[in-house]
């Protein structure tokens, strides 16, 4: 089972002045440093499930609209959103390599788990 460990918060990744959000097309995973990108079969950028990549240049633009709308990350709103970032979630208390889940449904349920709401 996947662990939420809160190790970079929304202001962090703020403070961090990116340039560009790259998100995964399949997954709810997002980063916004480029070293936390993967590489799949094919060789390409990818999320840490091999799921194909799409880039936000307009980062405040991207970090309003997620803001905008917390009830759409499910129960634990821009919580869940923060959890889905690289740095925040792992294959276990054991294993931390970054993983990502498919819906936020799961990641509400990871928080759940894990007593770790907050953002």
């Amino acid at each position: 089972m996947a662990y939420i460990v809160n190790r970079i918060t929304l202001g962090q990744i703020k403070a961090a002045k990116s340039e560009v959000i790259y998100y995964s097309a399949q997954t709810c995973w997002w980063t916004h440093d480029s070293a936390h990108l993967c590489l799949n079969s094919a060789r390409l950028p990818s999320d840490p499930r091999g799921g194909v990549l799409f880039e936000a240049h307009d980062v405040d633009a991207w970090f309003q609209a997620a803001e905008a709308k917390p009830d759409h990350y499910g129960k634990h709103g821009l919580a869940a959103f923060i959890a889905a970032h690289h740095l925040n979630c792992v294959v276990s208390l054991g294993d931390w390599r970054s993983t990502c889940m498919e819906t936020w449904r799961e990641y509400n349920a990871l928080i759940d788990a894990a007593g770790a709401d907050g953002v």
